[in-house]
């Protein structure tokens, strides 16, 4: 495994899914012009949130969301460059599910995962998903958890290490409603946490709001941030990591292992 430049975008989301794809593309671009090699959108990018930015019972627009997938795996196999795609799938007659969708440098779609824990908001319009998701990107095995299920339920990132991911992505959705001022430390805390608990890289791109109550991060295996974004300003993130590194010390019974990442050794 080598050394692989990984980024975040903090980009707007609307309504609309053009001016979102737009966005979309344009971010992908740029990152492709500074060497990132797997840039990581916000949770529901394509599509607009359903809380919060489009509506709980809005229809799910199938056929313009594969476009759009379509226009995105093009721009990647055009730049060279891997994506994390948050956007909503179909489930039939029952809710949309909330996915992102992972797309290599080739343009092909190497997974889709769907948000498996939802909050009550959440709740109204989307059904929930299943099953953590692991991938592999350039022979680096990484995962992907949405939003919530990764702030509040650590066995979902725990168990995508435990099954040998080095890297989990983190698409969000996050910006200060009322009564939730509060959020800001703890969204945060609970973010290193997931990287260091694990010795993983933890990888959350969250969406540009006015009122962003989270920052997109890059956080290494040792729960130190390595790069931040500014609350409320559009902006992309990129680190080079090195994926041995990731080393899951604290899931073995291997007291050096864990000496080492304690730095008692």
């Amino acid at each position: 495994m080598d050394m692989i430049k990984i980024g975040a975008a903090q980009i707007p989301q609307t309504s609309a899914i053009e001016r979102n794809l737009a966005a979309a593309l344009e971010a992908i671009k740029k990152a492709a012009g500074e060497g990132i090699e797997l840039l990581c959108l916000p949770e529901t990018h394509l599509a607009g949130y359903r809380v919060g930015v489009s509506e709980p019972d809005a229809p799910c627009d199938s056929d313009a969301l594969d476009h759009a997938l379509g226009e995105i795996s093009a721009a990647c196999r055009e730049n060279h460059i891997g994506a994390i795609v948050g956007t909503e799938t179909s489930n039939g007659d029952e809710k949309p599910f909330n996915s992102a969708v992972i797309v290599d440098d080739q343009g092909r779609r190497l997974a889709t995962h769907h948000k498996s824990r939802l909050t009550p908001g959440d709740a109204l319009g989307y059904s929930p998903g299943t099953d953590e998701t692991l991938f592999e990107f350039k022979g680096i095995p990484m995962g992907v958890v949405i939003c919530f299920e990764g702030f509040r339920f650590p066995e979902t990132t725990r168990s995508l290490a435990r099954t040998g991911a080095r890297v989990v992505f983190h698409p969000q959705f996050n910006h200060v409603l009322p009564n939730m001022e509060w959020k800001l430390p703890v969204q945060e805390a609970l973010l290193t946490a997931r990287a260091a608990e694990n010795t993983i890289y933890f990888v959350s791109a969250n969406m540009c709001h006015a009122r962003n109550n989270c920052r997109s991060l890059i956080i290494g295996p040792d729960g130190l941030i390595i790069q931040a974004s500014e609350l409320g300003q559009e902006g992309l993130i990129a680190a080079e990591i090195d994926p041995h590194k990731a080393n899951h010390a604290f899931l073995k019974d291997d007291p050096v292992a864990m000496a080492k990442a304690l730095a008692e050794i």
